[in-house]
């Protein structure tokens, strides 16, 4: 029997205050195009069923990018940290989704077939929250099951979705990933310049 996939929405959180960079790094330019269209390419040509955007208020963000075919969600208390930007996007897909899947726009060498992979491994147990790993090194995304929604909610500040990876009864599901992308994300100056150097002149 054919397995079925999963109904799992993507949410790309884009929100942050980029603090430890100091400037909007999601529109820094990487391979002739702002980070973060990237991570929004590679959900849209992924098997998930859909994709939400959380963008801050008043962002000139939006401007830059082509959001076509994605739904655009505002975080209106951006300064709560990225739990407050999770929840505003998982409103918007909680009530038709098995899963979500939690995309960082700072990780530009995410691919589509990382996303299928993940989405598929979910689909085997919708169940489970799942994960890549690469030789014992968690990454993102990180999908969870609509079972959990609640608990979402329940969050605060600036950790996402991670401190409930340590609830009792939750049970993980973790993905070998051989690509780079779920591994490398921006967050500082010296981390974009190494990115640059080491990743800007190969094929996308």
């Amino acid at each position: 029997m054919e397995q079925k996939l999963a109904n799992i929405s993507g949410v790309i959180l884009a929100a942050g205050q980029a603090s430890r960079m100091g400037k909007d790094k999601l529109s820094l330019p990487f391979r002739g195009m702002p980070m973060l269209q990237h991570v929004i390419n590679a959900a849209r040509r992924s098997c998930l069923k859909d994709v939400t955007v959380v963008l801050p208020r008043d962002s000139k963000l939006e401007q830059t990018l082509d959001l076509t075919g994605c739904s655009i969600v505002t975080s209106m208390h951006r300064e709560l940290g990225q739990a407050e930007s999770l929840q505003a996007g998982l409103r918007n897909v909680m009530d038709h989704a098995d899963g979500c899947m939690v995309l960082l726009g700072d990780q530009p060498l995410i691919t589509s077939d990382t996303l299928d992979r993940l989405a598929w491994a979910f689909s085997q147990h919708p169940d489970c929250w799942v994960a890549p790993v690469q030789e014992d090194m968690r990454g993102n995304p990180i999908t969870i099951p609509s079972t959990w929604f609640h608990k979402v909610f329940e969050l605060e500040g600036d950790t996402g979705a991670r401190p409930l990876l340590a609830e009792r009864g939750l049970a993980l599901r973790l993905v070998r990933i051989n690509e780079v992308g779920p591994f490398i994300d921006v967050d500082t100056e010296h981390q974009y310049q190494h990115l640059l150097e080491r990743y800007e002149a190969r094929t996308a």
